[in-house]
């Protein structure tokens, strides 16, 4: 048994190891060749860089193109989305894992069914609506685009999660004098805060690497979000890929901060609620 539960240990550890390096790998290959001339990098994609190093990649990233009032732009959107998508989702989510009204089972469904409708499909209408109320190259357009296509998910997320809370913890909060929101930020959030944070991530993420919506709706150039921008740097720049690959590279650093910011919390989260 001892010797079988070692195997299954060993190769569950190569397993995930693999996963790692192949994960990791697109990281590696941006950053050697981000510090290459083009010379070397055609000659050798895959080797490491000679010095010296060419750091001016970076530099003409932050001066030249102004990378890091992309990064603004994006997070606007980023930190937006998550903003209002939490909000919304956490008493959404409450009301349908714990409260008892009719018809609440056909309404979750409805719900639910419309994370199966392509964002594709409803991208004319709602362009089109949105020119009518004149949020057309807004950031409020692109947020309130990413919440509706967000919800659905977020919302079968949150409520999966909050149908695991003790009853008895929400009565005894009821009876301590709290009211709804105080029952939601006292109770709630804490025993649910694996579902928060690991929407905070996974929608944080996707929004900040999305470029269909902010290239539909954002048409100026100073609202461009990061990913807008590097695009329009790959089309314009295809004979430079060492800046693109110093771009992608920097664009790919504030979601992977978010990521291990926030992963940790999931951890503490999954912790608190099981020992509460």
């Amino acid at each position: 048994m001892h010797r079988r539960a070692a195997l299954k240990n060993v190769v569950l550890s190569v397993i995930l190891g693999i996963l790692t390096l192949t994960f990791l790998y697109p990281l590696y290959y941006m950053l050697i060749n981000s510090l290459k001339d083009r010379t070397a990098y055609f000659t050798n994609p895959f080797g490491l860089p000679a010095a010296p190093l060419q750091w001016e990649n970076y530099a003409t990233m932050i001066s030249q193109f102004q990378i890091l009032a992309l990064f603004r732009n994006s997070f606007v959107v980023s930190v937006g989305t998550v903003l209002i998508l939490l909000v919304v989702c956490t008493f959404a989510s409450y009301v349908f894992a714990k409260y008892r009204f009719r018809g609440r089972g056909a309404v979750y469904l409805a719900v639910i069914a419309t994370m199966f409708i392509p964002s594709q499909v409803t991208i004319i209408p709602v362009y089109v609506l949105f020119s009518k109320l004149g949020m057309v190259n807004t950031y409020w357009s692109v947020i309130l685009s990413y919440v509706a296509l967000f919800l659905p998910e977020a919302i079968l997320l949150m409520t999966a999660n909050f149908r695991g809370i003790i009853d008895e913890l929400l009565e005894a909060a009821e009876m301590d004098g709290c009211g709804y929101f105080q029952r939601v930020w006292n109770v709630v959030v804490p025993m649910g805060r694996a579902a928060v944070f690991l929407s905070i991530i996974f929608y944080f993420i996707t929004a900040w690497n999305d470029l269909f919506t902010p290239m539909i709706f954002l048409q100026s150039m100073d609202k461009r979000t990061v990913m807008v921008a590097l695009a329009a740097l790959m089309g314009r720049y295809t004979g430079a890929p060492t800046l693109q690959f110093a771009g992608l590279l920097l664009s790919a650093v504030p979601a992977l901060v978010v990521y291990v910011i926030f992963q940790r919390q999931i951890i503490r989260g999954l912790s608190v609620g099981a020992i509460k």
